[in-house]
């Protein structure tokens, strides 16, 4: 087959396509509910006065597309389907991501199932995290590329090249169908989402408050499932099953007797033995954002820094098996006349001497011996005035030196050396930890220094704590991102101070209106008249000013007490047993606690 140009080889290539063009533009007009018919004969459009390098489908341009390019420099044709987020002229409505998010949903959630269809394609342009985390003016291309060769002005492709693509784009048809029709299923929930996770990418951290049953952790997760995953899961069990399965999501839940000791870091009791031996240890939030800032400062690094650490670990815990393995045959390694390792922790040697020592010995970090090679320490001088290792290290020079030389003669020993062609590099991470319950706790001493980290995100803050590997330091880092929920229904609970509430966007999750037969849409209209009186006009539109209805006592406001939706959702078991014992009690209790005035309590009877 020869051609010319990218005009002329867009031009045999829908003649070649033949009726599958038609096919083709048919469907799409299916898909994207159009009224118009498709141009006949022509898959791809080419544009005679631009004369591009590429081609896509007729109105691809905010769309999935059909894509093939033609470099005559590089001497490559390269087709696939296409993700476009770059600008495109008249289609302002939305930006360019938000224009293809849904089918980058489609795509993701289907990617199995696709690269089973397609088995030989792959990234031409862009990868799959620049589709995780799409921004605007980037192009990715799932697809193929094939060489051409040029004689005197014509470009040849072999004959069985060009069958094989021609075969390819006629393939690639049914993926362009599940991710289209994926799009058209888009969760509507994602795209509402967007509010809030635009809100918690530039604050880092938000509360969702509302009253009960407004589905404020249901939407916590499906937020963070969307910035993990770019997506949103119609099946709950997949959504948990994924949050379960990342070491990038924590979920826990505040309680009144929650502590900073609790949440941050505090002191722990470990039995070591036939003793206690008293260790400082960071918890839930401390241990995140110490995973989560690894992977910040990892990601910024050259990648041949980082492929040289990653290398070093590697080496280091096969250098770690071999001191447990001589330990367990020689009791202890020497490491002077006086002072040998006796055992090891998951994260250190244990060493002491014969005389004047707690039995248990000191703790020697792998941490410390790694970075001492990495930093190219030498003597015992090296070691004192390294300021990466800790204070012990410092203090004990003579010991990690010996150690850290037992380190080199293993890797000499098994001629273990690093090269750069290992080169690579690792990717930035998000990390999204929900505190359900938020204000249950007492905010201002759970979090303690932290009130300030949360604002001065990258900083170091001093802790009431100090761990041997970190010292009194804590950092939250920039891609932590930390999503409260609140009911504020729940007189119970503590004030949120103002400091507290500066450093936090706090959104509210009202009750919705939702569709289908599942849903008591009589009932919730009945409860929802106890709190507000222009129901029929909020349902139309929920930025309306909600007005109060004559039941609500004029101390509350309906956005914190009027009861949610998620109560009105039947299940399987019998919807009955809900209303008698989960929405009458609650609104009987309101009665009581004068949040609904008496004259709320015969129409609660009579529901």
């Amino acid at each position: 087959m020869k051609f010319k140009n990218t005009g002329d080889l867009v031009n045999q290539v829908n003649t070649s396509l033949g009726e599958f063009c038609n096919e083709f533009g048919l469907k799409r007009k299916e898909l994207a509910g159009l009224g118009k018919a498709p141009k006949r004969g022509i898959l791809f459009t080419y544009d005679t006065v631009k004369e591009n390098d590429w081609a896509i489908n007729e109105g691809g341009g905010t769309e999935l597309q059909y894509h093939i390019a033609f470099y005559g420099d590089d001497l490559e044709v390269r087709y696939g389907l296409g993700f476009n987020t770059q600008y495109v002229p008249f289609a302002n409505k939305m930006s360019p991501v938000d224009y293809m998010q849904p089918y980058i949903y489609g795509f993701l959630k289907n990617e199995k199932k696709i690269k089973e269809l397609l088995p030989d394609y792959g990234y031409v342009y862009g990868n799959i995290e620049q589709l995780k985390k799409p921004q605007n003016n980037q192009y990715t291309l799932f697809g193929k590329s094939v060489s051409v060769e040029k004689i005197s002005d014509e470009y040849i492709i072999e004959d069985n090249i060009y069958n094989n693509i021609i075969t390819d784009l006629k393939k690639q048809f049914q993926p362009y169908q599940i991710i289209f029709s994926d799009k058209n299923n888009f969760s509507k929930v994602a795209m509402n989402n967007q509010n809030i996770i635009d809100a918690l990418m530039y604050k880092g951290q938000i509360v969702l408050q509302g009253p009960p049953g407004t589905g404020k952790t249901y939407t916590a997760k499906d937020i963070a499932e969307q910035i993990l995953f770019s997506k949103v899961s119609e099946d709950k069990k997949q959504q948990k099953d994924l949050l379960e399965s990342t070491a990038q999501f924590k979920l826990i839940q505040f309680h009144p007797a929650y502590s900073y000791e609790d949440f941050v870091r505090g002191i722990v009791a470990e039995s070591k033995g036939d003793s206690i031996e008293y260790k400082t240890k960071n918890k839930i939030l401390a241990d995140f954002s110490k995973t989560a800032y690894t992977n910040f400062i990892n990601s910024s690094k050259a990648p041949t820094v980082y492929s040289k650490e990653k290398w070093i670990e590697t080496q280091f815990s096969l250098f770690v098996d071999d001191i447990e393995e001589k330990l367990e045959s020689e009791e202890k390694i020497e490491l002077t006349k006086k002072v040998s390792i006796f055992d090891t922790d998951t994260d250190a040697f244990r060493y002491k001497g014969q005389e004047g020592w707690v039995k248990n010995g000191n703790r020697m970090l792998f941490s410390d011996i790694i970075k001492a090679y990495f930093d190219e320490n030498e003597s015992r001088q090296d070691i004192k005035k390294n300021t990466n290792l800790s204070g012990l290290a410092h203090h004990h020079a003579s010991y990690y030196i010996k150690v850290l030389d037992f380190f080199k003669d293993f890797l000499k020993y098994k001629n273990l050396v690093y090269t750069e062609t290992q080169s690579h590099n690792e990717v930035l991470k998000s990390f999204v930890l929900i505190v359900d319950e938020i204000n249950r706790a007492n905010l201002p001493a759970v979090l303690g220094e932290l009130i300030y980290a949360l604002e001065y995100r990258g900083e170091k803050v001093e802790s009431m704590y100090a761990t041997i590997e970190e010292g009194n330091t804590l950092i939250l880092p920039p891609n932590l991102y930390i999503i409260g929920t609140m009911n504020t229904s729940d007189r119970s609970v503590g004030h949120i101070d103002y400091a507290i509430r500066r450093r936090f966007a706090f959104i509210e999750i009202l009750p919705k209106v939702l569709e289908g037969e599942n849903f008591e849409l009589e009932l919730f209209k009945q409860v929802s008249a106890l709190f507000i009186q222009n129901f029929d006009e909020y349902v139309l539109d929920n930025t309306v000013e909600l007005k109060l209805s004559e039941h609500l006592s004029e101390e509350f406001r309906p956005e914190d007490v009027w009861l949610g939706h998620s109560y009105f959702i039947k299940g399987e078991g019998d919807f009955l047993l809900r209303k008698k014992y989960e929405i009458i009690p609650i609104l009987k209790e309101y009665v009581k606690d004068g949040i609904l005035k008496q004259s709320a309590e015969s129409i609660i009877n009579a529901l």
